[in-house]
């Protein structure tokens, strides 16, 4: 069998792991290159966070030194990846996790000058039987992708691969305030596109740490008139 041919044969068998809801709600940006191109690019990115984007992604860079250790947890649209790669200066380790291996394969092109990053095609919210632990785990945009049992399990993860005094960083969809008139809109199209956002209007991520989470001590900043919400977990 060709090199091609082992490649194909393993992206479609990773393709086949992506789970059934994630093939029907975001088949065109994990499974689709030419869509996912459009879709994830950088122009969309601003314009789906109504032009909050670079302050979400500096809410992030903000927790990240040059010499650190960095988990990914899914791809992110945009630039997001670069903004984080160029912070770290090709120094320490920058992780990435995702099912899609077409967005990885995008990300690999876009991180192509950087030297110290890995790609790893495997389940968000699956903890490897011997995990690394790194100083900071990146969750961006990815919870109100999930059902609530899965969100769940990515924050298990998360802080199960946090290093003492690592922490976690969650930006996500918050609740809006009753004032701000974008909320109107985003909440109907969430429930008709990103139907498992809801829970982050009515629940605090905090609430989806399960009993075994370690001791940490959390921050919260929102962005938008509470469209969004920076959410830090450090732990002690």
């Amino acid at each position: 069998m060709t090199q091609d041919n082992h490649s194909e044969t393993a992206a479609r068998a990773k393709e086949e792991e992506i789970p059934a809801y994630l093939k029907k709600l975001y088949g065109l940006s994990y499974l689709n290159e030419k869509s996912s191109e459009f879709l994830d690019g950088e122009y969309m990115a601003q314009f789906q966070t109504f032009f909050f984007m670079n302050r979400l992604t500096k809410s992030v860079t903000d927790e990240i030194r040059e010499d650190q250790s960095v988990l990914q947890l899914g791809v992110a649209s945009g630039n997001f990846e670069r903004e984080v790669a160029g912070k770290m200066n090709s120094t320490g380790i920058y992780r990435i996790e995702d099912l899609s291996p077409v967005r990885l394969e995008a990300c690999r092109k876009k991180l192509a000058p950087w030297t110290n990053v890995i790609l790893d095609c495997s389940d968000v919210c699956t903890l490897s039987k011997n995990p690394k632990r790194y100083d900071v785990v990146i969750c961006y945009f990815m919870l109100h992708e999930l059902p609530d049992g899965r969100k769940r399990a990515l924050l298990k993860k998360a802080f199960d691969s946090l290093l003492p005094n690592g922490c976690a960083v969650f930006v996500d969809y918050y609740m809006p305030s009753p004032f701000n008139p974008l909320g109107f809109f985003i909440k109907r199209f969430n429930r008709i596109c990103e139907p498992f956002a809801e829970s982050l209007f009515r629940h605090e991520i905090r609430s989806f740490a399960d009993g075994s989470a370690p001791s940490l001590i959390w921050d919260k900043k929102t962005f938008c008139g509470g469209l969004y919400q920076c959410v830090i977990a450090q732990r002690r």
